[in-house]
């Protein structure tokens, strides 16, 4: 490689980490007013839960309007339960990593898309393998990374017309060969053209108009630094598949 050639490859490098700690500026920007918003909403879903725990409380289990009550505290437990793991997402600056179970943040992931999965009408399936071997990761920064790609993946059928499957399957499995817990997300959706696979983890890129969360170029790096691998396989009009591959703890 001549100087020209290298002055040009480096250039190409510093245009790639000034749009990547753009993103990240924005991505502060927003996390900041999301979580002014998610706070608010707290209080008075705090508030309705204390409420109709006592109902309950003073209520006969006999009152024909006990179940109902009991139904909507069993909702706001939910819903403050949602709040809590939505807050924990967007505050999460520190990056931790120790030993855990990714079925643990797929599941937690899940939990917080049901409802859209449902009002998308798109059938869902959580295959996990059981003991699973551990990895070594940020719990966080994982459930952020599996969030974006389900997002995407739901976006992507949702476009589908109407009449035809709309299917998001999530499966966890170990390849005790390579020695990595292999993570899977497929779906039946359009599927990607290949000029844009090729740059669909670059900083930026998107096929959308709109905003595309903490974006693959951001979830690709964080896999990165997890020792991991992610990668995307699809066939136009036949679905697409990310792959993740991260390390087992020994």
């Amino acid at each position: 490689m001549n100087e020209k050639e290298e002055i040009s490859r480096l250039k190409q490098e510093l245009e790639s980490i000034r749009r990547r700690l753009f993103e990240m500026g924005k991505l502060t920007a927003m996390a900041s007013l999301n979580a002014g918003i998610l706070h608010q909403l707290s209080q008075p879903i705090t508030a309705i839960h204390g409420f109709l725990k006592f109902m309950k409380k003073e209520m006969k289990e006999t009152d024909k309007f006990y179940r109902p009550v009991v139904l909507m505290e069993e909702q706001s437990v939910f819903l403050k339960e949602m709040l809590e793991d939505l807050m924990s997402l967007i505050r999460h600056k520190e990056v931790k990593k120790e030993k855990m179970n990714v079925n643990d943040a797929l599941r937690r992931s899940s939990k917080l898309l049901t409802d859209e999965l449902r009002i998308r009408r798109i059938e869902w399936d959580l295959s996990l393998q059981d003991n699973l071997p551990l990895v070594y990761a940020d719990n966080i920064q994982l459930q952020q990374v599996f969030m974006n790609i389900m997002v995407n993946a739901m976006e992507a059928l949702s476009a589908l017309p109407k009449g035809e499957k709309k299917l998001l399957k999530v499966s966890s499995k170990f390849d005790a060969l390579a020695r990595r817990v292999i993570i899977l997300f497929e779906d039946s959706g359009p599927g990607i053209p290949l000029p844009a696979q090729r740059e669909i983890f670059h900083p930026f890129y998107s096929t959308k108009t709109q905003g595309v969360g903490i974006g693959l170029a951001i979830c690709r790096d964080i896999i990165v630094d997890h020792s991991g691998e992610i990668t995307v396989e699809s066939e136009e009009k036949k679905g697409t598949t990310f792959t993740i591959r991260l390390p087992a703890v020994s």
